[in-house]
């Protein structure tokens, strides 16, 4: 009844207002109940939730709650002969097991439909007070249980609502979402990439390697599909095309998205820590594309004092006026000025990063570009790199800060390492030094179909690259690399 009440509805129709008539008096009853029913759907995917068992029985949880599917190219048989294998134990435990798990993500992906309904009547859903909370915390409190394949289900809905949330009750609804789906990605990911490369150095017969392949191609599908919902959000040349819901409202400027999540200390923080690690992870497509957001945003936080970033929305003769804070400001830029640019000189030093050298270091020139004339903090990471000399660093900076050509400044970084025990980056692909770790202080526990140009071309395969399995090499003795314990 809900699907029939919103679907292919104009919201300038007097159905559509007839649908909001009808319903908006029963989301108060239907939301915390419908939340309490997402909450107990993700937190079964936890064996810890399952506290009616025996301890010696909580293993087996997990294995009755992956789900199984087909993959071309990696999954034993045809995807007939897959399906037939099911039905053939359908009378068995597996088979039992497979309608437990289906009763649970009937539940889960029947709820998700439900609230992308109910999402669609914009003021009785965004503008309910009580729900940005509560709705974050049973989307995500416990989604970290769930695998990645159903991971991906969850992050597109995320992305639904963010998408589709009106201009003027972004400040209401959408920090405490995007806050904690920012963090669990994070979390979910980064472990699922560090026991994914430990599986790796073991040896495993043919079975155990067909599931391996398995997982490392969900877990590349499900971390594109986080980097592309953030390229999507950060995206230049999204404007702000949603009307508002209150006609009072209608006069005043709003930041874009965009803006509004780099204004927001709350999303900011939590989004550049997962941007961070994805620069570490091996997958050169992903690792590409946040090089690619990581670029365009680092202008946004050259301010200082109290000075007013301004951005022309492309396309328009627009601006989005919105100031991001001045304190907010410093903090990310000494951030990306630290962690950042120490993260992308790990992946200088690791040869499966080879073919995205040039990208790595037009990235870097960027950071020293951008963020020399306002603080100490690349020079210092710089000067913490074993091999480097002084006045190498200091004409390198010099050299990068004189230009605006992204060209020349990615050379000029190209030349500083290069001369690292006199290897060549493009004949080796190594520099001669180990780079230390990132600090673990910084760790952190559905779309339309019209696409904006930046988010097309962030969308664009790219050629695959490296060697995937690769392991990292040369990164012991590194703790007094950058003067870390």
């Amino acid at each position: 009844m809900l699907t029939a009440s919103v679907e292919k509805i104009d919201k300038e129709t007097v159905a559509y207002k007839t649908a909001s008539a009808l319903w908006q008096d029963g989301y108060p009853f239907i939301l915390p109940e419908l939340l309490n029913f997402l909450s107990h759907a993700h937190a079964s995917a936890s064996p810890d939730s399952w506290t009616g068992l025996p301890p010696e029985m909580k293993s087996i949880v997990g294995r009755v709650l992956t789900d199984r599917f087909w993959q071309a190219g990696i999954s034993e048989g045809s995807k007939d002969e897959f399906y037939a294998r099911v039905l053939d134990k359908k009378h068995t435990m597996e088979g039992l097991g497979s309608t437990i798990r289906g009763s649970i993500r009937f539940v889960r992906e029947s709820v998700y439909a439900i609230l992308y309904c109910m999402s669609r009547l914009d003021m009785e859903f965004y503008g309910f007070k009580e729900l940005p909370g509560p709705l974050a915390n049973a989307l995500m409190a416990n989604s970290y249980s769930l695998s990645p394949h159903q991971q991906i289900n969850l992050l597109n809905l995320v992305r639904y609502l963010v998408d589709s949330c009106p201009t003027n009750l972004r400040d209401h609804f959408l920090p405490p979402l995007m806050a904690a789906s920012f963090q669990q990605m994070d979390a979910k990911i980064t472990s699922e990439w560090e026991k994914l490369e430990t599986q790796k150095g073991v040896q495993a017969g043919e079975a155990a390697l067909a599931e391996e392949m398995k997982s490392e191609s969900i877990l590349r599908q499900l971390t594109y599909t986080a980097v592309m919902m953030v390229a999507d959000f950060l995206d230049p040349a999204r404007m702000t095309d949603l009307p508002v819901t209150n006609p009072e409202d209608s006069a005043r400027r709003y930041p874009t998205l965009r803006k509004f999540c780099l204004m927001s200390s709350e999303i900011v923080e939590p989004l550049l820590v997962f941007c961070t690690h994805v620069i570490r992870v091996r997958d050169t497509r992903c690792c590409s594309i946040m090089l690619r957001v990581f670029r365009s945003i680092i202008p946004d936080f050259r301010a200082v004092q109290d000075m007013e970033i301004t951005s022309e929305s492309h396309g328009t003769g627009n601006m989005d006026n919105s100031p991001i804070p001045a304190a907010t400001a410093s903090l990310i830029r000494e951030y990306i000025s630290s962690d950042v640019l120490r993260a992308c000189v790990q992946s200088m030093n690791e040869h499966y990063f080879v073919e995205l050298q040039k990208e790595i270091a037009t990235f870097i020139g960027a950071i020293i570009a951008n963020y020399c004339p306002l603080t100490n903090t690349p020079k210092s990471i710089l000067q913490s790199i074993p091999n480097l000399r002084q006045e190498d660093i200091d004409e390198a900076i010099e050299k990068i800060c004189s230009t605006q050509n992204s060209k020349l400044q990615r050379n000029s970084v190209l030349q500083l390492f290069s001369e690292l025990k006199g290897v060549s980056i493009s004949e080796l692909g190594r520099l001669g030094t180990s780079i230390g770790p990132l600090s673990s202080s910084r760790k952190s526990h559905g779309k339309k179909a019209s696409r904006s140009q930046m988010a097309q071309e962030f969308m664009t395969p790219a050629v695959t690259r490296g060697t995937n399995g690769q392991t990292e090499e040369g990164l012991e003795g590194v703790a007094g690399l950058f003067g870390q314990q």
